[in-house]
Order: C-alpha cells, then structure tokens, then sequence
C-alpha cells in the first residue's frame, strides 16, 4: 500500500517555493557539517633548539615530519646515564615518535614544551626505569644563525657516531639554524636547518664549517 500527504478537508495546499527548498537544504548541509567535521587543530608549536631541565638537555631540530634530537641526562639514585641521537617521526598532533629494536619514545610538543615518555618497552638510549623527562619554556635556548664558511659542506645523519654523509650539503655564505649537540662523541657536530626555496634540510654540520653570530655551547 503506497501511502501518501493528505490535505485536512476543507485546508488547502500549503507549496514551497525553489528558493525556500534551497534555503533548507543549504542549512542541512550545514549542520551535517558541523556535526561530521572535527574541529581544526593549530599547529604544534617549533620545538627546534635547546631545552633544559632538573636531568638532562634535550636538542631539537624539526624538518617537515622529522624531529632529529640528542638528549643527554643523568636520573635514578645510583646515577643511570642517557644518551641518545636519532629521528623521531610525526605520529599525530604534536608528538613525535623513536622507534627501534628495544622500544618506543615519545616526544610530545605544545606550547608549555616537550615531554619524552616511553610508549612501548624502552628507551634504548636510558635503559630501564627512565621516568621520561619534561621540559619547559624557562628551561629553552632558541637556534642562533650561523654562515657556512667551507666551499661545499655535507649533512651527516643524525646518528650514534661515526655519523654517516648524506649527499645534501650547503655552500659557502649559505645561513644556516644551529642547536648544540649532547650527545657522547657528537662536539664536532652541531644539529642544522637549512631552509631552501623548495626544501627544508636538517642533519648535522660540522661545527669548524661554520661561523656563528653567538658561541655554540
């Protein structure tokens, strides 16, 4: 049985016009969208530089995805050491993750400022019982500028050391961002950001092919 709108005996037709049908459709649309679409985050704030706190320093440096740092700290009553260089990647808004053969770290960025915090077995880099390590912006030391002074001088990958060249490089009068490094064996390195009309390269420089505005600790 097809069933159909009946109009009260003795009422007439009440029709819409094409451009009240257009009004409430464009108004469903609407309200679809505020139910369906999420909220638009902003962006997480530019950890890249130094960051100290009461146990260690931590150095950032960000390139689009990728989050190269070393980090360096003492915690535990009987005096366990970290120390610790890789790549950490974009995971979601604002936290970057290390992941290798013993576990997983994670960097979570916002504007007060960076906690690290193991999400799976451990911080290769701390070993067991590393309560993770939180810095704030009191504790922050910005990238200082700095003007490569060699003809031609390759990135290296942030890595335990030897670190190994990579094929990108910056050229003599290039200007560079530059973070310290803290990390064992990493002095005659610093952490870069060459920002290009096209590409942003971050890795290590060597710290003699460079000269800075402000002495890199």
């Amino acid at each position: 049985m097809t069933l159909r709108n009946s109009v009260p005996s003795g009422g007439a037709a009440i029709e819409e016009s094409p451009a009240s049908t257009a009004r409430r459709r464009i108004c469903l649309v609407l309200l679809l969208a505020l139910v369906l679409w999420p909220p638009v985050r902003a962006a997480a704030a530019d950890p890249s530089g130094q960051w100290k706190s009461l146990h260690g320093v931590l150095s950032l440096m960000l390139a689009g995805d990728a989050l190269s740092f070393s980090y360096s700290a003492v915690f535990g009553s009987t005096g366990h050491l970290c120390d610790g260089v890789g790549v950490a990647g974009l995971v979601g808004n604002g936290e970057y993750h290390y992941v290798d053969g013993q576990g997983t770290v994670a960097f979570r960025v916002d504007e007060s400022g960076v906690k690290m915090l193991t999400v799976d077995g451990i911080a290769s880099f701390c070993g067991a019982y590393w309560p993770g390590d939180t810095f704030s912006r009191d504790g922050y030391e910005a990238p200082t500028r700095c003007t490569v002074t060699r003809p031609k001088a390759h990135f290296h990958v942030a890595m335990p050391p030897p670190p190994v060249e990579r094929k990108a490089y910056v050229l003599q009068g290039d200007v560079v961002e530059v973070a310290p490094t803290c990390f064992e064996g990493g002095a005659p390195y610093v952490f870069a950001r060459f920002k290009g009309p096209r590409v942003t390269t971050v890795g290590l420089l060597p710290r003699d092919a460079l000269e800075c505005r402000e002495e890199i600790p």
